[in-house]
């Protein structure tokens, strides 16, 4: 399966204006308006605020039934921009939706692109869980930019609980009377303290990480309020679970060492592991190594993603395709300068080819369909 130069085109500059124009979660309005303008132009009909998102969308191709759903993705990180590259897994998902159902004669299965919001802060494939979205489909493909310089098929990633944490306290003048005070910062400080602490009784696997989004109002004010968020991750849920009550227990000590309360809460849908289906990814590495290319399978990668939770549900693959030559930091500003380099668009039409022939394989071929249910 090769793609029309024609098409490619109109790829390549769908991921460099959504990654020139970045939009953070549930805000992606010029993103979905690009991807649904290129998905009519090529006659398909696109339904938008599907699962009442405004920016998720839908266009599918084939009989009724179970589908083979692609997952794209493009909303950008808040202050980096496109530094996790999601314009790739837009540009990746939609042209292999155009690609494999270019010829809709033979498809036992409908094969449709879902336009997923919020994924970077808010769980918008967890959002249209809920709503119903995901009951017709019965298997999922999707991809996304690695920055490690690899090829990985079957790869997982880490479950992610986000906690908001409040400390309050007595505020003062913290020149005359400090004494009369309860410093809400002081709190949330030993709360940092005792997280370093902490992590050396964590999985080596483990993550927590977190910033202050209030520490007080002025200098000559002893803080009565200061706010944090924080991420906890976990390879799987029993010790997501126990790092969950564990963090409680160090946040509610740092209160008491400060004379302080402390309130917390989820600001982040849990995002669970993936778990990925390895006969689809079978599939997959077959018709990547076709275009050259071996991948590693099964690496753990230390981010999260709510395709963790559609993974949990529906038999679901995906690949995740270099950026640059070498390993560099997620995230950043090197991340976001390599998603529309050469080798990031290159490796981008190869996942397109390859993506693309493994959703016509699941929908042509029964027994296949068979194998990814057992």
């Amino acid at each position: 399966m090769t793609l029309p130069d024609a098409l490619r085109t109109e790829l390549l500059t769908l991921s460099s204006e959504i990654h020139a124009d970045p939009e953070v979660a549930y805000q992606e309005r010029r993103a979905c308006g690009r991807i649904r303008d290129l998905l009519t132009g090529h006659g398909h009909d696109v339904s938008t605020g599907v699962g009442g998102l405004e920016t998720a969308f839908r266009a599918r191709v084939g009989p009724a039934g179970p589908s083979i759903a692609l997952l794209a993705e493009y909303d950008a990180l808040a202050g980096l921009g496109h530094g996790c590259g999601h314009n790739l897994i837009a540009m990746t998902n939609v042209g292999a939706f155009l690609a494999a159902t270019a010829d809709p004669s033979g498809l036992e299965v409908a094969v449709e692109i879902i336009g997923t919001p919020a994924e970077e802060d808010g769980g918008g494939k967890i959002d249209l869980l809920d709503a119903g979205v995901f009951d017709d489909v019965g298997y999922v493909l999707s991809t996304h930019p690695s920055a490690q310089g690899a090829w990985v098929v079957s790869g997982t990633g880490l479950g992610i609980v986000g906690k908001r944490v409040i400390y309050r306290g007595q505020a003062a003048h913290a020149g005359s009377s400090p004494e009369k005070g309860r410093n809400a910062l002081n709190g949330l400080i030993r709360l940092f303290t005792g997280i370093d602490g902490w992590r050396q009784q964590l999985p080596p696997d483990a993550r927590v990480h977190g910033i202050i989004d209030h520490g007080g109002d002025a200098v000559n004010v002893v803080p009565v309020r200061a706010e944090a968020r924080f991420g906890l991750r976990a390879k799987d849920r029993e010790t997501l679970d126990a790092m969950v009550a564990a963090f409680t227990d160090v946040a509610q000590g740092a209160a008491l060492q400060t004379a302080t309360t402390v309130e917390i809460s989820d600001y982040l849908r849990r995002y669970l592991p993936v778990t990925a289906n390895t006969v689809i990814g079978d599939a997959i590495a077959d018709e990547l190594r076709a275009r050259g290319v071996e991948p590693e399978r099964g690496t753990l990668v230390t981010a999260s993603t709510d395709l963790g939770n559609v993974s949990q549900r529906i038999p679901t693959d995906w690949i995740r395709f270099p950026v640059s030559e070498r390993a560099i930091p997620g995230h950043s500003d090197e991340m976001r300068a390599a998603c529309v380099s050469e080798l990031a668009h290159r490796s981008a039409l190869i996942t397109i080819e390859a993506l693309a022939a493994t959703a016509r394989r699941i929908a042509t071929d029964a027994d296949l369909r068979r194998r990814i249910a057992a």
